[in-house]
């Protein structure tokens, strides 16, 4: 199978947009496209289909909800080490044959992100990041209402998709897998605050020290600009994170980390 050859440079445009593109619909890889619909974050999961000068065409695997044509979307596709990230809007939803499809405009810039940033890293042992966080709705639209404003919490690792933080056990009853959650945290003593929107994947108890832990995936960052600059901004707190780490390894006198 022929192999798509990139250059460490991460933005594409021109051909070798179109070279990704053509290798992702022969290789049917995954593609998640998030919108914005009266204020919340919806996600649309997607493989490739094919390509014309204008527009690229993808088969939408799971149900479409409140997406209209010239709406604007963020696609993030998987392929090989890497994700590819980009902006764009809805041209066309045809609604005939056994898949529906949504023809998107083509992109005139793609972001590429090494898959190994995605991995969560540890923050280091040295720094207590407190995470504030509170609800945003539920992915299921439920109306329950919180019976707090916000709570805080302390993170426990980083990636440029998500993070897992961990706050007391006594508050479990206020969330659940699918809930839509604003999260705030400074990643670096000296930095500004990072704020973003995410929904929680999973939830997991720890009773021997009453807390548990929650996981949570960062939504619409691939949808713009704006976000794929903090997208950027945490791939580089990542990185200070892994170089902390193996510091700290480095100069340990225990086992190799």
């Amino acid at each position: 199978m022929e192999t798509l050859t990139l250059t460490s440079q991460e933005t594409l445009q021109s051909d070798a947009i179109r070279d990704f593109l053509l290798q992702a619909c022969r290789e049917q890889s995954p593609v998640i496209a998030s919108y914005l619909y009266e204020g919340k974050w919806h996600l649309l999961e997607l493989k490739g289909f094919e390509l014309s000068d204008q527009f690229a065409a993808f088969n939408i695997q799971t149900p479409l909800e409140n997406l209209k044509p010239c709406q604007p979307v963020g696609i993030c596709v998987h392929l090989g080490y890497f994700k590819y990230l980009f902006d764009t809007s809805v041209a066309a939803i045809e609604t005939q044959g056994p898949l529906p499809r949504i023809l998107l405009d083509f992109p005139d810039r793609v972001e590429r992100i090494e898959r190994r940033m995605y991995h969560r890293q540890p923050v280091p042992a040295a720094m207590k990041v407190k995470v504030m966080f509170w609800h945003r709705g539920y992915m299921d639209d439920c109306d329950e209402k919180p019976r707090e404003l916000y709570w805080e919490g302390r993170l426990l690792n980083l990636s440029v998709a998500g993070a897992q933080f961990e706050t007391d056990m006594r508050q479990k009853d206020n969330f659940k897998v699918g809930q839509l959650l604003g999260v705030q945290f400074t990643p670096m003593s000296y930095q500004i605050p990072l704020l973003l929107e995410s929904y929680v994947r999973y939830l997991k108890d720890l009773p021997d020290n009453g807390h548990f832990r929650i996981g949570v995936e960062f939504l619409g960052l691939e949808a713009s600009p704006e976000g794929r600059d903090v997208l950027a901004r945490i791939r580089r707190i990542v990185s200070a994170y892994e170089a902390m780490n193996n510091s700290d390894c480095s100069a340990s006198d225990g086992p190799p980390c």
